[in-house]
């Protein structure tokens, strides 16, 4: 049995952009955390996180830090 994985896309406010992956869930969720409570999100240097599984569909989305899916 294979492990589910998952592609983080970082884009910055200059617009550049960053895939980290694949990751496995444990490290997605790290991923998460990183770019939501780490230094550069505290900065404001991230404009969005989309995290993709391994079918490219869109699992989680944030903007300027707000999550947008899935929703609450």
């Amino acid at each position: 049995m294979s492990q589910e994985t998952f592609k983080v896309y970082v884009t910055f406010i200059d617009g550049a952009e960053t895939i980290e992956g694949p990751l496995n869930l444990q490290k997605t969720k790290d991923a998460i955390i990183r770019l939501h409570k780490g230094p550069a999100a505290v900065a404001g240097m991230i404009q969005e996180v989309k995290i993709v599984d391994i079918l490219d569909c869109t699992v989680f989305l944030s903007r300027k830090n707000v999550g947008l899916f899935p929703r609450k």
